[in-house]
């Protein structure tokens, strides 16, 4: 538990990144219980019995402890590839007509105990002209281990090839969990070109009070060029690479068509979060929080504080959220401007949409009775759920009667 005087002393030392990072205020809404959002959620009756209007089928299955998965589509021919990676280095791909292929990942020194392994896989929206693609895995041994980010070429028949590191955490750790290490390309957002990156750090689990730390790069968002470099005009300068502070263990990102960056992260017990990602702001853990620890002991006595951002959604007790996607396809049309949550915890697929200025999240779909542990979509617009452990699956999510 961290002291009334260790937060005074924080405070002291974050003084001047407070004066750049003054986030604007956000009309938020605390959700203390997800299933109460769903009881109360009269603006999102569209989303009523969902499950009930869908059809699930498996597209692959006896998957090991897969992580993340991604598509490629083809639109000129209305086709698409799935992409899956593995805790372990291994990328299957699944083409149109259902053929799977599995290739290893040369990936140096993978670590794989704990939540380690491969983490996930970005395909940059300049695929196939350019082939590039990103993969994080947490690199190192025990004692001494952390996120990296690594760049190759794809090929959709012979896999990831001429694997290259963009850049690693200077800072390691000895702790087999939370290292973040969702993806993202900045494509509409004002803030950068397509050539922008950004990457979910954790904090290490027993390191959290490093997330209140300029000089750690662990509890953060970073951000990158596909070459290793910092973006421009950091809000940090003395660490370039961030981009945002505060944060316990983020694994959902994902940017809106209006070019807001939204990111989701694990609270403790209780205090998961969506929140809306501001370069330069301080998401406040763990001076803030609305969990507690795994022993019951309060960790902060703060639910606000001056200079930091809270969550426009919070889940407590907690669903561990895993991914997110923001859904604009016109496939599902109650789901139009939706971001759709997988979750460990609940084993549910959550929605989570604006509503009078309150953002209101509601449980739409439990079907398949598992861990859920990614997203993604087909050319189609059906909904792809990889579930997670040592058997996982990908299953369509289409609607009934189409």
């Amino acid at each position: 538990m961290i002291s009334l005087l260790a937060f005074s002393l924080l405070g002291a030392a974050l003084a001047p990144a407070f004066a750049v990072t003054t986030a604007t205020e956000l009309t938020q809404k605390h959700a203390s219980n997800s299933e109460q959002h769903e009881a109360g959620s009269s603006n999102l009756t569209a989303y009523e019995n969902f499950d009930q209007h869908v059809v699930t089928k498996d597209i692959a299955t006896s998957l090991a402890f897969p992580k993340a998965l991604t598509t490629v589509i083809d639109k000129a021919q209305a086709s698409t590839h799935i992409l899956i990676v593995t805790r372990d280095g291994e990328l299957v791909i699944i083409d149109n007509k259902g053929e799977s292929a599995r290739f290893s990942l040369m990936l140096d020194d993978l670590y794989t105990k704990g939540q380690g392994g491969v983490l996930d896989i970005l395909i940059p929206s300049q695929f196939p002209e350019d082939r590039t693609v990103l993969l994080s895995y947490s690199k190192g041994s025990d004692s001494a281990n952390r996120l990296a980010i690594v760049k190759g070429q794809l090929s959709l028949t012979s896999g990831i090839t001429n694997i290259q590191p963009v850049f690693a955490l200077a800072q390691a750790k000895d702790t087999p969990v939370h290292y973040g290490g969702k993806l993202l390309q900045l494509e509409g957002s004002a803030l950068h070109t397509k050539q922008g990156f950004l990457v979910t750090t954790g904090d290490g689990f027993d390191y959290r009070e490093q997330a209140q730390v300029i000089s750690s790069q662990l509890g953060k968002v970073l951000g990158f060029t596909i070459d290793g470099k910092p973006l421009a005009n950091p809000p940090f300068p003395d660490n370039p690479f961030i981009f945002s502070i505060g944060h316990r263990n983020p694994q959902g990102l994902v940017e809106g068509s209006d070019g807001n960056l939204f990111l989701h992260e694990h609270g403790p017990d209780g205090g998961d979060e969506v929140n809306l990602l501001q370069q330069g702001a301080n998401y406040g853990w763990p001076v803030v929080t609305l969990g507690k620890d795994y022993s019951g002991a309060r960790i902060s006595p703060f639910s606000t504080y001056p200079g930091m951002t809270g969550p426009i959604v919070d889940w407590t007790p907690s669903i561990a959220p895993s991914s997110m996607i923001y859904y604009s396809h016109g496939r599902f049309p109650m789901l139009a401007n939706t971001l759709l949550v997988t979750s460990l915890k609940a084993k549910a697929l959550y929605a989570v949409r604006a509503v009078s200025n309150e953002y209101i999240s509601t449980k739409i779909f439990e079907g398949p009775g598992e861990r859920l542990r990614d997203i993604a979509l087909d050319h189609q617009g059906n909904l792809l759920l990889l579930t997670d452990g040592e058997n996982g699956r990908v299953i369509e999510v289409s609607p009934r009667g189409n």
